[in-house]
């Protein structure tokens, strides 16, 4: 190292006089000089994530909110709609003083004059005097899913009594609240629903 140059470098940073020093030009100052020209700087090349992250965290806590702010109106009632309320069982009397007391010959004329309420069902379960049905078909005069048929004088008191068997289908009419018997209610079949088919083709 020449004197110039160790002047101008004491200026810049002063150095002990006692440190040992040694010319540029010899190989270990060349070798130390190409290390140092070679080794790379750490310089990040990637942007700083830090308000992406942020951003992140501030869209998940509004998400958060407006999650606990809905399930906040569902559990006060926040749905207006009603629920669809079903019609009640529908009774009739399987019997009694106003049941037809004698028959007249069948009809699909007769039918729908003497019918009130007709429809088709299936019965689902048969408890001593009481039979009750779900509704497949109404043909008129009702809304109900359900009709219970009660017998206070007993099945066996009525004229032309039907055999309610679970899971059979019936064709059934009733008249001021009471089924109409004398074959106007009785087991489906095929000819039996075309009758009431055609009586009650206009409702």
């Amino acid at each position: 190292m020449t004197d110039e140059l160790r002047e101008r470098l004491a200026r810049l940073d002063p150095m002990h006089p006692g440190v040992p020093t040694e010319p540029a030009t010899t190989e270990t100052s060349r070798q130390l000089l190409e290390d140092i020209m070679s080794t790379p700087t750490r310089e990040s090349t990637e942007p700083s994530q830090t308000p992406r992250r942020t951003w992140t965290i501030a869209v998940a806590a509004v998400a958060a909110l407006l999650l606990a702010f809905a399930g906040g109106l569902t559990l006060l009632g926040g749905d207006d709609t009603p629920p669809v309320a079903e019609a009640p069982p529908l009774e009739l009397n399987a019997g009694g003083e106003d049941v037809m007391a004698s028959c007249i010959a069948f009809s699909p004329d007769e039918l729908e004059a003497v019918a009130e309420l007709a429809f088709e069902g299936t019965v689902t379960s048969v408890e001593g005097d009481t039979v009750t049905l779900s509704v497949d078909t109404w043909f008129r005069g009702g809304d109900a899913a359900e009709v219970v048929l009660n017998a206070p004088q007993g099945m066996e008191a009525l004229i032309g009594a039907i055999p309610f068997v679970e899971g059979d289908q019936y064709l059934i009419t009733a008249l001021d609240g009471n089924v109409n018997y004398c074959g106007f209610s009785g087991p489906s079949t095929p000819e039996y629903k075309a009758a009431f088919e055609q009586a009650f083709a206009q409702g």
